[in-house]
């Protein structure tokens, strides 16, 4: 089975924001609510968003297998780390990349690709 969630159009583009089977869950495009604040603000809102994403699936921060972290610009990157290192959680990390592009809107300074496992047998 493949559920999909917050499906939308985002700049012309269909997509859904969340793809889960059975085993995985995929987040795509999570970025902050606002993009207000410096990129200390925009990644705990993003990370606030992922919580917020797991927690509908019916999971938690420990299911998460996998982030890819896209930044603006790398000269955000200890900034960004810093709020990181407060949302992840110090013994059970997932595993991390991190990149700078350019984001699909320019006031935006961060972006999280998120995979994670089912390990809850019930779907939310």
């Amino acid at each position: 089975m493949i559920e999909r969630r917050h499906v939308q159009s985002l700049d012309g583009a269909r997509q859904a924001q969340v793809v889960a089977t059975d085993e995985l869950i995929f987040f795509s495009g999570i970025h902050p609510e606002s993009p207000d604040g410096d990129v200390k603000e925009q990644t705990r809102s993003a990370l606030a968003r992922v919580d917020a994403l797991l927690a509908e699936m019916g999971e938690s921060q420990a299911s998460i297998l996998m982030v890819h972290v896209w930044l603006k610009d790398m000269r955000y990157f200890g900034a960004m780390n810093a709020a990181w290192n407060h949302w992840a959680d110090p013994d059970d990390p997932p595993a991390r990349t991190c990149v700078s592009g350019e984001l699909y809107r320019p006031d935006l300074l961060v972006e999280f690709v998120v995979t994670a496992c089912r390990t809850t047998r019930e779907q939310a």
